[in-house]
């Protein structure tokens, strides 16, 4: 079966399913201090993309008190990132929620906390003014993480407790409890979490896939790999369902930013030796970060390869090297997610996302999730009385100008983006995958530098490639 057939397969598998799916959309506030093309702000949302919004960072626990405190004043209350909660809802996204917690908060303020009944109480009664004061319709628990990291072996136990005495608070108020958990499965990690007690108690259990950890391990390693490798998305999701009881509680998450590790003597095997996390960008200034936004205007620089067994790509260049999510990873897991009958899926986060569409369409990556969880009336408008203009003119499949593995398909002024296998590119003429030796590839593009004349939606080139 071609890439295209598969893909295909997996559209019409979601055009007739009648199961309704959650799309958590994490918002990072901290990608206010990103710079250049990564700035994000809340009229970058595409509200019909999301189910709920979560809003992430500058919010932790006072390990003193148990009381809820703002980690970042300056970018929630000064630059007025709160008072716009209330504006963020919408008809598709009718919940807004935030975490508290994520990993830069410390593990022991979260220990010190659940192992007091006084501080629970304190913590209980703050999150209510809070989520009140704002407008919030739930929150999500991202500790990291019970018994390890400063934390104690009580811990697990307490989380429980925490738990049990938050879902009665909350289910009294009507507002959603959401626990973000570590979705490996080695004894590590697992040992932190009660997973019965852990489900029994919360609205929904966000499965990360990832661990901003990871880079500093000295290994290179895939964000997310769907199987074939020590926890992956597979495994996770098995163990959690079979322990839990409760699939349609599992959100799981889908890290839509780059994992970047600096090669050891150039070894680019997935498990092999590194230097450690990959040197921080212009933009996000983060070591072993990088935003898909800034990544995509120059991947062409870089040596892409697909693990067939993982079903992920990855890349170098130089002595760097990246795991990344692509159209065609995010479709297999979304076809895992449909056959395990999960709740939906939480897009970590949004904001590193290509949602200018300075690559192609906007929030490329967040929208192949939509296409095969969301509503697809939510996109829909009435049919134009003129010819179609902008990067979808005509219906139909369209080669990448300058990728030759790249393609995509218009649909009602829509692009949906896929990615032949490795060796292989995508034939136009028979409108499939083919061995790369037997069709013709012309590596035509545009090209446009800051400085030049800029374009319009009428005239953009459908061939365009942004050099810096």
């Amino acid at each position: 079966m071609t890439s295209f057939q598969y893909v295909l397969m997996i559209f019409l598998i979601c055009g007739c399913i009648a199961k309704e799916y959650n799309i958590f959309c994490q918002y990072d506030l901290a990608s206010y201090y990103y710079k250049g093309r990564s700035q994000f702000f809340e009229w970058h949302l595409d509200s019909r993309l999301c189910t709920h919004l979560v809003l992430g960072s500058g919010i932790g626990v006072d390990g003193k008190t148990g009381e809820l405190r703002i980690t970042d004043k300056i970018l929630l209350l000064e630059k007025n990132k709160l008072n716009s909660v209330k504006a963020m809802k919408s008809d598709s996204i009718k919940k807004v929620m935030f975490t508290i917690g994520g990993w830069e908060e410390d593990s022991s303020s979260f220990s010190r906390m659940v192992a007091s009944s006084k501080k629970r109480d304190n913590f209980y009664t703050s999150m209510l003014n809070f989520m009140f004061k704002w407008g919030f319709d739930g929150v999500q628990i991202d500790w990291r993480y019970p018994t390890l990291l400063g934390g104690q072996p009580e811990d697990r136990q307490n989380f429980v407790i925490l738990l049990e005495e938050l879902g009665l608070i909350f289910r009294h108020h009507q507002l959603i409890l959401m626990v973000a958990v570590l979705g490996r499965t080695s004894q590590r990690y697992l040992q932190s979490y009660n997973i019965p007690e852990i489900v029994k108690h919360s609205d929904f259990i966000h499965l990360m896939m990832h661990d901003e950890q990871d880079p500093y391990r000295l290994r290179l390693a895939y964000n997310a790999p769907l199987r074939g490798y020590e926890n992956s998305v597979a495994e996770s999701i098995e163990h959690w369902k079979r322990n839990g009881k409760a699939s349609e509680k599992l959100i799981l998450g889908i890290p839509l930013f780059m994992r970047s590790y600096t090669m050891d003597r150039n070894q680019s095997t997935v498990g092999s030796p590194c230097k450690g996390p990959g040197r921080p960008t212009k933009q996000s200034h983060r070591p072993g970060f990088m935003t898909y936004n800034e990544w995509c205007v120059r991947e062409s620089k870089w040596s892409r390869k697909f693990d067939q067994v993982a079903k992920v790509p990855y890349a170098t260049l130089g002595d760097q090297w990246v795991s990344y999510e692509s159209p065609a990873s995010i479709w297999a897991k979304m076809h895992l997610l449909q056959e395990h009958k999960l709740g939906g899926a939480m897009a970590w986060t949004i904001d590193v996302d290509d949602f200018r569409g300075t690559c192609g369409e906007s929030y490329g990556l967040l929208r192949v999730i939509f296409a095969a969880l969301g509503d697809k009336n939510a996109l829909t408008t009435e049919k134009p009385t003129t010819e179609a203009t902008g990067m979808c003119p005509h219906d139909g499949f369209k080669r990448n100008g300058w990728d030759c593995r790249l393609y995509h398909e218009c649909r009602d002024g829509e692009r949906i983006y896929y990615e032949c296998l490795e060796g292989q590119y995508f034939d136009e003429n028979q409108v499939m995958c083919r061995p790369a030796a037997d069709v013709r590839c012309d590596q035509n593009f545009v090209i446009w530098r800051p400085g030049m004349p800029v374009y319009n939606y009428k005239n953009m080139p459908l061939n365009l490639k942004i050099v810096e």
